[in-house]
């Protein structure tokens, strides 16, 4: 998967090798996969997430889960 990721980063010249990104990670599992991919192919990246307390007390769960990721991947969260 991480081979496929980079194949299209660098197909599509979305990223140059030390471009930083800025990740939208949800919570959901699309978003953390994406900021684990990024992690492991060694880019540099922070993680950006809004709660919008659209789902009251799971919104807050999505909040911490994304703050403790961003901690256990050594990234800044925004």
């Amino acid at each position: 998967m991480e081979d496929q990721l980079l194949q299209f980063i660098e197909q599509n010249h979305l990223l140059a090798r030390d471009q930083s990104a800025i990740l939208a990670v949800s919570g959901g599992i699309d978003s953390v996969v994406m900021a684990h991919l990024f992690h492991k192919l060694g880019r540099h990246f922070e993680i950006a997430h809004c709660n919008f307390s659209l789902r009251g007390d799971a919104s807050n769960q999505d909040e911490a889960m994304v703050k403790g990721l961003a901690e256990k991947l050594g990234v800044p969260l925004q």
